[in-house]
Parts: structure tokens; sequence; C-alpha cells
């Protein structure tokens, strides 16, 4: 029997789940701003529509049928079917990964990176296509993105500085373990 961590309902089931809702719940807002159902991407993957709200910021709706930044698109349902199983597949090696990590930075990247993949997945499953809808378009940054693209961008990069910190100190240390007679 596999021995589970203290506090995995947080960083495996607290943490994604509040990330999930408040994706789930700005991806509704966004839609209804623009006024469209909320089926919009099963209806019409290509709906174009904007609403410019600063010089910097606006809200675009784009469905995106491939992964981040638009890579893989294609609106069949095997390459849909096979997205939406390897994000869940994901989730299972990393919340296995969360169980045996001691580390609250990576463990916090990990859980982020789950919430993003679900809440992404759980569109994919739905439509067909996952909503975005922030747009930087208006400073040069093309790609629209959620909030579970911003999560999984924010784990990643979490992942990375917890990876060079353990790094850090298993050198220091090493080091140390060198120095003594």
């Amino acid at each position: 029997m596999v021995k589970l961590r203290k506090n995995l309902w947080v960083w495996g089931g607290l943490i994604p789940v509040i990330i999930i809702i408040f994706d789930q719940l700005t991806k509704f807002w966004a839609i209804n701003k623009f006024n469209a159902p909320q089926n919009i991407c099963a209806v019409n993957p290509y709906p174009g529509l904007k609403i410019e709200l600063s010089p910097i910021f606006d809200l675009a709706l784009v469905c995106n049928q491939g992964v981040s930044f638009g890579m893989f698109s294609s609106s069949s349902t095997l390459t849909r079917t096979v997205l939406t199983l390897f994000a869940i597949a994901m989730c299972g090696f990393l919340l296995t990964w969360i169980n045996k990590e001691k580390d609250k930075l990576m463990s916090f990247a990990l859980a982020l990176i789950i919430g993003g993949a679900i809440g992404n997945a759980i569109d994919r499953a739905r439509f067909g296509a996952v909503t975005d809808f922030l747009s930087f378009d208006d400073i040069g940054f093309r790609w629209v993105f959620n909030v579970a693209d911003s999560a999984i961008t924010c784990g990643v990069i979490g992942l990375i500085l917890a990876m060079i910190l353990q790094d850090r100190a298993a050198k220091k240390s090493a080091k140390n373990t060198a120095k003594s007679p």
C-alpha cells in the first residue's frame, strides 16, 4: 500500500481545485462578456471576438484546439481525446511526485501545473477546445491565454527555480562535507 504524504490533500487537492474553480469561473465570465453561448468553442471554434479594455490589455475570445500557444492544433476527435488523456495521465504522475516531494516550492509548483492541466482538460473534453481570453496583443505578445495557462506557466517557472535552489543546496552541503576533517 502506498503511504500518503502528510498534507497531500493541500498540495494535490486543495490548491489544484482552487485553480480549477478560478479558471472555470473566469472562462464563464469572459464568455458572458462577449454575449456568447458557453459552448461557443463547440459551436464556432473561430469566434474572432475582441473587447478593447486598455492600451495594454484586451479580452479576445479564442478557442485553442491544440496545447500551449496553439501547438498541435487540430479539430479531430482523436487529437482532442489524446490530449485530454495525456493531461490526465500527467496529473497522475505529478500527484505521485507531490506525494514523494519534501520541498514546498516544488510541491506548490506541481499543484499549479495539475490545476491548470485539469482546468484546460475540462474545456477540451466539454467543448473540443480550450477557451482563451487574456490578450496582451497591443504590446506585442501575440498569444491569447487563460488562468489555467498562467498556472501552468508559473508552475513550470517554480519547478525550474526549485530545482536550481535544490542543486545549490546540494552543492553547498557537499562542499561543507568535503571541508569537514
